[in-house]
């Protein structure tokens, strides 16, 4: 009975070592998966963005927020946009695979999650009615992905 009894206690403490070994690389993995990077860009009343220049690792998503007063687009000069990861919101895949902005009106957004590294220089072009003053204020901004 006792030997039966030890045995049994054995088999418990081997258990729960085994368990608890492996559950710390279990933990780290899980917070792994939950780091989220986002960055957020605001294009001001003067439709101009603030910060002029994001760096940041790979998997962020940057987020454009319109303070302006009409709608703007998201354009990539050279460096194109042509992998993102998610759901971008207000991009879409255009000619040759490359993601553009649609027009992002007051108080709302756009969002694109960025994959590849490198320099990514865009413009907001301000998108104007023909009841609005035509004013050219087209401003430019950085994304570094390293």
């Amino acid at each position: 009975m006792q030997k039966k009894r030890l045995f049994t206690m054995l088999l418990v403490l081997l258990g729960v070592f085994y368990c608890t070994r492996f559950l710390p690389a279990a933990e780290e993995a899980q917070t792994e998966q939950l780091k989220i990077v986002n960055k957020i860009i605001i294009i001001d009343e003067y439709e101009e963005v603030r910060p002029l220049t994001v760096t940041t690792p790979t998997g962020t998503t940057v987020i454009w927020v319109n303070h302006s007063r009409t709608p703007v687009e998201i354009l990539f000069l050279d460096k194109k946009v042509t992998v993102a990861c998610g759901s971008p919101v207000n991009f879409f895949a255009g000619k040759g695979g490359a993601y553009e902005s649609g027009k992002i009106s007051f108080g709302s957004t756009a969002s694109l999650c960025f994959l590849e590294k490198g320099t990514y220089e865009y413009m907001v072009k301000s998108s104007r009615t023909f009841f609005m003053k035509q004013v050219e204020r087209d401003s430019k901004g950085k994304i570094v992905i390293e």
